[in-house]
């Protein structure tokens, strides 16, 4: 295990991060983990945005496991609303067993990552690489 990563990350990122994971996980509280994590994606796209040399591979960490908590909430939310839609019929009730199933997948995953200090394949981009006028490094 290398000890010189740990030591270079902020620990109040981790356990700020590992506490918005927890909210994911009692499902009821993970709109207060969605804001959270929505309020930290958009500081390290600010970050983003003062220059590539400000952006170190322990922030970048961080940021793709913020990020990667928020595409699972709105994901989440997506695919609640069509199985909600759909269960009228049959197969919304095959969409919703999906959807937890997806679900609890993306925060094991996410959560088993966050413990090996890996990141997650979600990308900060900035205004001018989300818009294609510079390319991501």
């Amino acid at each position: 295990m290398d000890t010189k990563l740990h030591e270079t990350i902020e620990w109040s990122e981790i356990v700020l991060l590992t506490f918005v994971y927890t909210l994911y996980i009692l499902v009821v509280t993970a709109p207060i983990g969605f804001v959270v994590s929505a309020l930290k994606v958009y500081q390290f796209k600010r970050v983003a945005e003062q220059g590539a040399d400000a952006i170190s591979h322990e922030t970048v960490l961080i940021a793709t496991h913020h990020e990667w908590l928020v595409r699972t909430f709105i994901g989440m939310l997506f695919m609640s609303m069509v199985a909600l839609g759909t269960m009228f019929y049959v197969f919304g009730f095959v969409i919703a067993a999906a959807a937890v199933s997806w679900w609890f997948y993306r925060l094991i995953r996410g959560g088993s990552a966050l413990v090996a200090h890996r990141e997650m394949p979600a990308a900060i981009c900035t205004k001018a690489q989300c818009f294609g006028q510079v390319t991501p490094a």
